[in-house]
């Protein structure tokens, strides 16, 4: 009896092994249509995309919009409050984000590094050349896609709201699409 169950568990191994596919020539994981984060209704690499935004942290909050454009480099993006005050420019490409003209409250080396850290995250989740993209999962379930990587996680919702959760520092960042 032992030696059926042995058997059986090798050839569901080698089985659960050989129908991996999808691998690309770096090794990571094709991504299809259906198992990418941002659609095309989320974003357009030809025009200025524009997203409600808002920035939870412990009672602190930063609301406003969000524009994000496709350059030559990566993603150049602002995030500019319901006032007009700019909170903060950004560039991310596939290595790294950099934040640029931050507010005073915010121009502190650990703010700048988190929010740098989640912004890389959330704008190259489905790009297979990102630094972190081996180290992440993708779980689908009734319409609702969920990224995760260690205490980072990304979730589309039925409505194509974005939710980053920075599990370690208890922030939550929002997007949602304005229709052009």
């Amino acid at each position: 009896m032992m030696k059926y169950f042995l058997v059986s568990s090798l050839i569901l191994l080698f089985t659960g092994c050989a129908t991996t596919s999808g691998i690309n020539r770096k090794g990571g994981r094709a991504l299809s249509e259906n198992n990418r984060l941002w659609t095309n209704e989320l974003r357009d690499n030809e025009t200025i995309n524009r997203y409600q935004a808002g920035i939870f942290v412990n009672g602190n909050n930063i609301t406003g919009i969000c524009m994000l454009k496709k350059s030559d480099e990566g993603w150049r993006g602002t995030l500019i409050n319901e006032f007009g005050v700019k909170a903060f420019d950004f560039i991310v490409t596939p290595q790294k984000c950099e934040l640029l003209n931050m507010i005073a409250m915010m121009n502190k080396w650990y703010i700048r590094r988190t929010i740098a850290g989640d912004l890389h995250f959330l704008i190259e989740v489905d790009n297979p050349d990102a630094s972190f993209q081996s180290k992440t999962t993708r779980i689908e379930q009734n319409g609702i896609l969920t990224v995760s990587m260690k205490r980072k996680s990304i979730t589309r919702l039925t409505d194509n709201q974005l939710v980053l959760n920075n599990l370690k520092r208890n922030i939550v960042y929002s997007l949602n699409n304005i229709p052009q």
